[in-house]
């Protein structure tokens, strides 16, 4: 049986792998299917797509675009699979995420320097720009390096997270345009690890019915540290909605060994994979 793990990330984003050393790694663990879909992202990509053939890894060119949703701007991560990365307007679109990325850490590192903490804002500024992205895990870890907090949690309850007292709001792309753009990419929009944001089945039940609405194509079925019965009601969903199932282990660092290449349970049989929709190439 095939390995596909269809979420992971590289340096271009958060990930603390470059994509050769990633590479490396899936095929030691023994992927035989890749999807990188950094944050917001796509520039690893032509990278990606000529190493892979060296690992014997057949990659899937995707990204994980940042959304909001409803009235209350909810924050959803949106993965685009297959999507074309020479794509024009694509590459625009999420340059002009980029760039909101760019402007909210910069304002979070006015704040943290108005917090107490001094040389944040030359420290962080120096960091945007000497890194391809900065994003609140990095403000975090750097947070956690210079000892201002315990833990990496606390550093997002205490500073980053809303109610921190360095706490700048997001300003994302509607779901709306974020499933219209990968579309446009040539890709396959999926609805990223849909219990990690913090709703209840109700209010998530009416998130995944609306994205099928707009466009929406699957959700991500299986991953790391996912409740059987959550796996359950995820893949009664994809069966209501007639939306594909994927599966990835959203990789990050090899220092998470809960969230290892493959770290995840096997779709439910009574699903379609994601890999047989018909834009599947």
């Amino acid at each position: 049986m095939m390995l596909r793990d269809l979420h992971c990330h590289t340096v271009a984003s958060d990930g603390d792998l470059t994509v050769s050393e990633l590479l490396k790694l899936a095929s030691e663990r023994g992927v035989d299917e890749l999807a990188i879909t950094d944050h917001d992202s796509i520039d690893c990509l032509a990278e990606s797509m000529s190493l892979a053939e060296g690992f014997d890894i057949n990659l899937v060119p995707g990204v994980e675009i940042s959304a909001t949703a409803g009235r209350k701007k909810d924050t959803l991560h949106i993965v685009g699979l297959q999507v074309d990365y020479q794509h024009a307007g694509l590459t625009s679109f999420l340059r002009d995420i980029q760039n909101k990325r760019h402007q909210r850490a910069l304002e979070m590192a006015h704040k943290l320097e108005k917090s107490g903490i001094r040389g944040a804002l030359p420290d962080i500024e120096y960091m945007l720009d000497s890194q391809p992205m900065v994003c609140r895990t990095h403000l975090a870890q750097y947070l956690l390096d210079r000892g201002e907090v315990k833990t990496f949690g606390n550093a997002f309850k205490q500073y980053l997270a809303q109610g921190g007292k360095a706490y700048v709001k997001d300003q994302w792309f509607d779901i709306e345009d974020v499933v219209a753009m990968i579309i446009q990419a040539g890709g396959i929009p999926v609805l990223a690890h849909p219990t990690r944001y913090g709703m209840g089945s109700n209010k998530l039940k009416q998130i995944v019915e609306h994205f099928k609405s707009i466009g929406g194509k699957g959700i991500e079925v299986c991953y790391p540290n996912l409740h059987p019965g959550q796996k359950n009601l995820l893949a009664d969903w994809c069966r209501k909605f007639e939306l594909y199932a994927s599966q990835g282990s959203d990789f990050h660092s090899p220092d998470k060994p809960w969230a290892l290449f493959g770290k995840f349970a096997p779709l439910p049989e009574s699903v379609t994979p994601v890999w047989q929709s018909p834009d599947w190439s």
